[in-house]
Order: C-alpha cells, then sequence, then structure tokens
C-alpha cells in the first residue's frame, strides 16, 4: 500500500471527524443528521433536506465539499483497485495453475505440507519430480505458492480436491497427514478413484500401520520408528553411517531405478558388456524382474525387456544413464 494512499486516507479521516465536530456544534443537529449532510456531500448525492444556516456552518461545509470530494474519490478508486487487481490475479493465477495440473500425467501428489510434506516437496523438487501439493492451511499454501509450486488449497480426504490435483494420471501419492485416520481415509479414496495409483504414507502408530495396508497402501513409513532405527545404528555403528549422512547429504551418491525400455541398448546384453560401471560409474545392487529380486548379479546375467535396475551412483551420471537406458538402442 502507497504512502500517498495512507496520507490520503488520514486526511479524509481527519476532515470527515472535523466537519462532523463542528457542524453538529454550530448548527445544533444530531450526530446522525450531521454525518448524513457529510456523507451525502462527499459523495456529491445533494439531497438538499439539510442546508446549514450558519456562515461558520457554510464555511465548513464549503470546505468538506472541495477537499472531502477529492480525496473520497482518490481513496475509493485506490481501494477498488487493490480489490480489482488481486482478485483478477487470483483468478488467472488460478486458471494457470489448473491448466498446468491438467498437463501433468505420471505426477506424484502430496497429501499434507508440514514439516514431513514439506521436506519431500523439497526433495521432488531437487529430483525435477512434477508433483502437485494439497494443504488447508492458508499460511503454509501460501509460503508455497510465492515459490511457484503447484500446490491446492483444500482438505486430501476429499474426491473433488483429489481429482483437481489430478490422481486419475499420477503415478503416486505421498500422504504425510499427522493422524493415522486421515492417512488411512486419502489411500481407501486414492485406490478407488485410481487402482493402479501407487499410495506411500506416513504412519505414527504401530496399529495404525497395519490399517494402513488393509486399506491399501503400497508403503507404510514410520518416522518414529526410522529415527528409532538411526539412533541405534548411529550408536552402533557410527563411522558407517557417518559415512553414508556425508555422501547421501550431499547428493552425491543417490540409488535409482530405471526401467529397461524394450528398445534400450541394454536388452539382451549379458552384464559384462553393459559398460555401467566404465561409462556411468554405477553399482548395479538389484535386478527387479517382475515379482523377483535378482541379488546374486553374475557378470553373464542378460538383462531383459522391463527389467527394473537399482543402481547406486552419483546423480549426474545416473541420470544420463536412465536417459539412455529408457530411450532408445545404440
Amino acid at each position: 500500500m502507497s504512502r500517498s494512499f495512507i496520507y490520503a486516507f488520514t486526511t479524509l479521516t481527519f476532515v470527515l471527524v472535523t466537519s462532523t465536530a463542528i457542524l453538529t456544534r454550530v448548527e445544533g443537529w444530531s450526530f446522525l443528521d450531521t454525518l448524513w449532510l457529510v456523507v451525502v456531500s462527499i459523495t456529491t448525492v445533494g439531497y438538499g433536506d439539510l442546508v446549514p444556516q450558519t456562515i461558520i456552518g457554510r464555511i465548513t461545509t464549503l470546505f468538506l465539499i472541495l477537499s472531502g470530494v477529492g480525496l473520497f474519490t482518490y481513496v475509493l478508486s485506490n481501494i477498488l483497485i487493490i480489490v480489482i487487481e488481486g482478485r483478477i490475479k487470483d483468478f488467472f493465477g488460478g486458471r494457470r495453475m489448473e491448466r498446468q495440473i491438467a498437463e501433468l500425467r505420471n505426477h506424484i501428489i502430496v497429501c499434507g505440507l508440514g514439516r514431513v510434506g514439506a521436506a519431500v516437496a523439497k526433495r521432488l523438487e531437487q529430483e525435477r519430480v512434477p508433483f502437485v501439493g494439497i494443504e488447508r492451511d492458508p499460511s503454509r499454501l501460501q509460503e508455497f505458492q510465492q515459490q511457484g509450486l503447484l500446490v491446492i488449497a483444500g482438505d486430501a480426504t476429499e474426491d473433488e480436491i483429489l481429482q483437481k490435483a489430478g490422481v486419475s494420471r499420477a503415478r503416486a501419492v505421498i500422504t504425510t497427514l499427522p493422524d493415522d485416520a486421515g492417512n488411512v481415509f486419502i489411500t481407501i479414496t486414492c485406490k478407488d478413484l485410481n487402482p493402479n495409483i501407487k499410495v506411500i504414507t506416513r504412519s505414527q502408530k504401530t496399529k495404525g500401520a497395519e490399517k494402513l495396508y488393509r486399506a491399501g497402501a503400497d508403503t507404510v513409513i514410520s518416522p518414529a520408528a526410522m529415527a528409532g532405527n538411526r539412533m541405534v545404528l548411529t550408536a552402533l555403528k557410527p563411522s558407517s553411517v557417518e559415512f553414508i549422512k556425508t555422501l547421501v547429504g550431499k547428493n552425491e551418491l543417490v540409488l535409482e531405478e530405471i526401467r529397461v525400455s524394450p528398445t534400450s541398448y541394454l536388452v539382451g546384453k549379458p552384464l559384462k558388456e553393459s559398460r555401467l560401471r566404465e561409462d556411468f560409474a554405477a553399482q548395479l545392487l538389484v535386478i527387479k524382474r517382475g515379482d523377483q529380486n535378482i541379488l546374486a548379479i553374475t557378470p553373464e546375467e542378460v538383462i531383459q525387456a522391463g527389467d527394473i535396475l537399482i543402481l547406486f551412483g552419483t546423480s549426474d551420471k545416473l541420470s544420463e544413464l536412465k536417459k539412455a537406458v529408457t530411450n532408445h538402442a545404440t
């Protein structure tokens, strides 16, 4: 809000209060009658039902008309501009966001943007994974909107809100609500709207985890259990934990899942000819083939179309490998 607007508003208020006080005293009118005259004067309505009889009253009214009308018009026009511009911005901003969400495919929906949800959103943004957040707290919502992220205001347990987030086209939902009941409800709703969607959910209690799995959740994560395990590992194996923390914390080494497309250059090649380590400095940990997890991988293991390779390496190199593996044959 500009200084000129604040100055004009303050001056207008002073003129109105002063004029009302003077006219009430010199004309002998009631406060309501005087206020009536002041309002019709600055709005230029001019009904003419009240006319000052004293010289001081007429001079005051003349001053009120000359100064008050201009000030009132200026203040009113600024208020209208603020309201209209705000609504236009909200309208077009909302429509633009709706179009962007409508264009998303295979994205991730994050339900709840509290501490855990905000951490999830931050990591997804770092990984450049498209996502839509759902949050009902206005202050949190505004914070993410200012960052230019796609967020929807509303209750994530409602069908309409999930549909706005594109649940039918999403590949996964991460629900981070602090109560298990809400996460159970979201899990059931998401599976009903999109049976193929993957649901990763937070659980506060052990019994809550069991209910979430029964509701259809694919993965249930307990922050409390993870924190407990981390503390024990830190106490028993401090060097190993610190090493992993340093590498992962700096994003030097990451885990990546890569699905081998039918046209990939890796199809039909044994591992020893794949040059995963030589060209991409990637360590293959597991091959997931259907329901089978191949852990003891030999150099002669032949890579097949549809295999999911779980690899360990640097983020940049694994990104290059992912493009090479999923796109075409060489």
